[in-house]
């Protein structure tokens, strides 16, 4: 492994669903699975064993499903970066998903390329929302988040922040748009999280755009 390639590791509980997922994922010189688990309780120990850059996790499976195998590895790693599977109707999932923590979900009838950018742009900590199904799961952030006076006033480099949050740009990239250090986009990051009561750059952007806090 070097520096540039990314490590994944693939969760599902049918074994021709992870094979296909590698062969795809692996025909990139920069990505490599590295590790598999068959349940949502077993990718958890997985998880913990090989500290992946990416994890690829379906979120029906029996013994423990996704949702919660992302929630348990979000509460024991913040970092981890999760990346949900799940089917264009499945709206119940997504918002599950995204109050879960994870990094964003894939619909399962994507393209290879479109599976390779998700993991690839997942594991430089970007957001992936599906603008088809977004506005569906934003209705139902609102019943969570909307009216619930925990929002503070964002100051106006946090809104700066936030805003570049919304397009996908990781820390550094933020700090080099902003002319400003690395750490203090942390920092701002940190701040928005609490004042808007949210814990992850998914979350951050669906409540921006719930609430129509940045253009």
């Amino acid at each position: 492994m070097t520096n540039s390639t990314i490590s994944v590791g693939l969760v599902d509980d049918h074994e021709l669903v992870r094979v296909g997922l590698k062969a795809a994922l692996e025909v990139e010189e920069d990505i490599r699975v590295v590790c598999e688990a068959s349940d949502g309780s077993l990718a958890v120990d997985m998880y913990r064993s090989n500290r992946p850059d990416v994890v690829l996790m379906d979120v029906r499976m029996e013994k423990m499903d996704g949702i919660e195998a992302c929630r348990r590895l979000k509460s024991e790693d913040p970092d981890a970066r999760v990346l949900m599977l799940t089917t264009y109707s499945d709206e119940d999932a997504v918002f599950a998903a995204i109050m879960a923590g994870a990094s964003g979900y894939l619909l399962k009838d994507i393209s290879r390329n479109e599976l390779v950018q998700g993991v690839r742009s997942a594991a430089v900590g970007k957001s992936l929302l599906d603008p088809n199904v977004t506005l569906k799961v934003l209705d139902r952030m609102r019943s969570l988040q909307g009216g619930s006076g925990q929002s503070e006033v964002l100051s106006k480099r946090e809104l700066q922040v936030l805003s570049n949050i919304v397009d996908g740009k990781t820390n550094r990239e933020i700090a080099e748009h902003l002319v400003i250090a690395e750490n203090t986009v942390i920092r701002h990051v940190h701040n928005i999280y609490t004042k808007l009561d949210v814990s992850s750059r998914v979350q951050a952007t669906t409540y921006a755009i719930r609430h129509r806090l940045v253009e």
